[in-house]
């Protein structure tokens, strides 16, 4: 019986053309890598994520993006997840981004967003969803949703990327925790969660952890070159060798408001 193919992307929220640089897809299947590559907008990922798994029901997704915000956020607004992707899609998630449009809104958006070098007075249990801030126990860092400045920012990312989601769950994928079990499936990743401690900044560090790494010579060195391709398929690696447990995801329900992180342990 053929394993599933697993697909990790390693997001962005950069604009432009800076998108096809920025953006990168590793598969794996039967702990082996298949593909890495990049040249894609947000866009035509999406398009691509579609049509595969329109050819292959099976398939499993994981991608580098918040899923959701903090659950006060979207109480104090009575939304759901879905009503924010929806919300993000039409983007009309508040007054200014009705106005003049989430690639314009990120870079002046009304708080709790913020974009200055210090963030607007959020209390430290509100810049933060739950899964985040379960992360630190495995030695991440990560940043809050509602930063949309500054190196490792995930925020501008996170809000396309609802846009994304959006689009593949009208389409027919199970985004988890989100919906009942089923296939395709697309879960949420933290790369730091996968690749364990390396210097990923380091082309030297990349090069030492990938030479423990049973891949082909064209993708060890494309990812030795790239933070965001080492990312992409380290992620695409690490769940496939843990395949059965995306293919069979537990109910979560404490977590369908914000989402949760996926990592290997997480099975019925």
């Amino acid at each position: 019986m053929e394993q599933p193919r697993v697909i990790a992307v390693d997001w962005s929220g950069r604009k432009g053309p800076e998108q096809r640089r920025a953006i990168w897809l590793a598969e794996a299947a039967g702990g082996r890598l298949t593909r890495l590559e990049s040249g894609r907008t947000r866009d035509q990922l999406v398009d691509f994520l579609i049509a595969e798994a329109q050819r292959d029901p099976g398939l499993i997704v994981g991608i580098d993006f918040a899923f959701s915000l903090p659950a006060w956020y979207l109480r104090e607004r009575g939304y759901d997840a879905r009503r924010l992707w929806a919300a993000l899609a039409g983007e009309r998630l508040t007054p200014r981004m009705r106005q003049v449009g989430l690639a314009e809104w990120v870079t002046d958006p009304e708080p709790p967003f913020w974009t200055k070098a210090k963030s607007s007075a959020l209390a430290p249990e509100q810049e933060f969803r739950r899964t985040e801030d379960e992360s630190r126990a495995s030695g991440a860092h990560p940043k809050s949703v509602f930063q949309l400045v500054g190196a490792g920012q995930v925020g501008c990312g996170s809000l396309y990327g609802m846009q994304a989601l959006h689009r593949l769950s009208e389409a027919g994928f199970h985004v988890w925790p989100f919906d009942p079990a089923g296939m395709p499936v697309v879960v949420e990743i933290f790369p730091r969660l996968l690749t364990g401690p390396v210097s990923k900044s380091s082309p030297s560090a990349r090069q030492r952890y990938l030479s423990e790494v049973p891949v082909l010579p064209e993708f060890r060195e494309r990812a030795a070159e790239n933070a965001d391709a080492f990312d992409a398929a380290i992620s695409a690696l690490a769940m496939a060798d843990a395949v059965d447990e995306p293919a069979a995801l537990p109910a979560e329900p404490e977590y369908t408001l914000e989402g949760k992180i996926w990592r290997p342990g997480t099975k019925r």
